[in-house]
């Protein structure tokens, strides 16, 4: 085990170092903390200090491993340190590895798609086994297509893997699908990376997010399966690790999709897999999920006839590009965590598919904090507005950073739930409210 008789330092207790420590200081000699954002509450430090875990500002000389996270900025790490340095999802799968978890492990990364991915994959896998999920929204159990909240509140950082486990303690699943950012732990019997477009820097700039999620590589455990999306180029693997392609765009992929009819076919070697979408949401915002989802699942070894059945039933996810009614209004509701420039586009496209003469279009576009998933640029925002603002009656725009950004048909709100109020009192029933609001939900 890497960390017995080891003296170990867990940085950043922000995003997901708590629950880490607490499971390393059942190994290790001892386990020091450094809360390097100095947010965690005092209450909370004092729990980790009757847990026997020290709570310090500094690294101590007697250190000997240093667990951090990957997105960590170099200034913040000791200058002239010589210990082993080792990441948050290294830990994590370090501590998965060696505990009995009785059950299939898929974990999946990217910069998009992730929830969606996960979501449809456990609705589909649950047809035929038990399922546990943990995603960003939140801790599910998984039966016939049909999931239960067990617990919402937790962040998708590495460590809050471990605190999902306690949650679910007890219900002994067949298979846990687990979303995380920033790559993969190594713990993982399939591993998927959804998408590396839109690439971000992290670590103070010194990094790329690609970088980071490609962990889900570097670090697979001997004999699993990678999926992998085409656009991430090249992967060089070690002996004894599978890895399968898709693409949503490509048909040289093992799994491809084709979109151009009623009836969709998703395409591997000899195999295809056929549905006709559901309605109430826009099918081509998922095509990523549903080819990954598709592969998954197959790659476990569904039957194609389950696969079938769960894609020709599938009615989106809350909050991605769903069509729902609201006070009488069509929203179609895309405020999610992981929105980004690219979907506003695709979102003003469907509004335009699904109104009626004479409706009016109101779009609510921004970000609730800006530090979700690296926020949402202005400057795109401002460019997506510029273009757009003449062919729709009202456009609200969400956050601090959002407020330079006017216009004669513009308004702004400090949150999405105020700009809906907004959106509400500009509306009539039958009208179309677009919501495009980053945000936790």
């Amino acid at each position: 085990m890497l960390f017995e008789n080891r003296n170990v330092v867990v940085m950043d207790l922000t995003h997901g170092g708590i629950p880490l420590a607490l499971h390393i200081a059942q190994f290790a000699r001892s386990v020091t903390c450094i809360d390097v954002y100095s947010t965690v509450d005092s209450e909370v430090l004092t729990g980790l200090e009757i847990n026997g875990i020290e709570i310090s500002r500094t690294i101590q000389s007697d250190t000997n491993l240093i667990v951090a996270p990957v997105h960590l900025a170099p200034n913040l790490l000791p200058e002239g340190n010589n210990n082993e340095i080792i990441t948050h999802h290294r830990a994590v799968g370090e501590i998965l590895l060696k505990t009995d978890l009785g059950a299939k492990v898929i974990e999946i990364t990217g910069t998009g798609a992730k929830t969606s991915t996960a979501t449809l994959l456990a609705d589909m896998m649950s047809r035929q086994m038990s399922v546990i999920s943990h995603t960003s929204r939140g801790v599910e159990q998984w039966q016939n297509g049909v999931p239960e909240m067990v617990h919402h509140g937790l962040s998708i950082a590495p460590g809050s893997i471990l605190e999902a486990l306690e949650y679910t303690r007890g219900i002994n699943p067949d298979l846990y699908i687990f979303e995380i950012s920033l790559g993969g732990t190594g713990a993982a019997d399939l591993g998927i990376i959804t998408s590396l477009d839109n690439e971000y820097t992290i670590a103070g700039g010194s990094r790329s997010s690609s970088e980071a999620k490609k962990q889900m590589v570097d670090h697979a455990k001997q004999g699993s399966t990678l999926l992998i999306n085409a656009n991430a180029g090249e992967i060089e693997l070690s002996n004894n690790i599978r890895s399968v392609t898709f693409s949503d765009t490509s048909k040289d992929a093992e799994f491809s999709i084709d979109n151009s009819q009623n009836v969709w076919t998703i395409c591997c070697g000899n195999q295809t897999f056929r549905f006709t979408p559901n309605t109430g949401y826009d099918p081509n915002a998922y095509t990523t999920a549903i080819v990954c989802a598709t592969a998954a699942a197959a790659l476990m070894r569904l039957s194609p006839e389950t696969i079938e059945l769960a894609l020709s039933e599938f009615q989106g996810v809350h909050g991605r590009m769903q069509v729902v009614k609201h006070s009488g209004r069509i929203m179609l509701d895309n405020s999610n965590s992981g929105m980004n420039p690219a979907s506003l586009e695709h979102a003003l496209e469907y509004s335009r598919n699904i109104s009626e003469n004479n409706c009016k279009r109101v779009y609510i576009l921004g970000e609730e904090k800006e530090q979700v998933c690296e926020g949402l640029d202005p400057e795109a925002v401002n460019t997506f507005v510029s273009k757009n603002s003449l062919e729709l009656d009202n456009i609200i725009l969400v956050g601090e950073r959002m407020h330079a950004i006017t216009g004669d048909n513009i308004q702004h709100a400090n949150n999405l739930k105020a700009a809906i109020v907004i959106a509400e009192s500009l509306t009539l029933e039958n009208d179309i409210i677009i919501s495009c609001v980053k945000c936790f939900r």
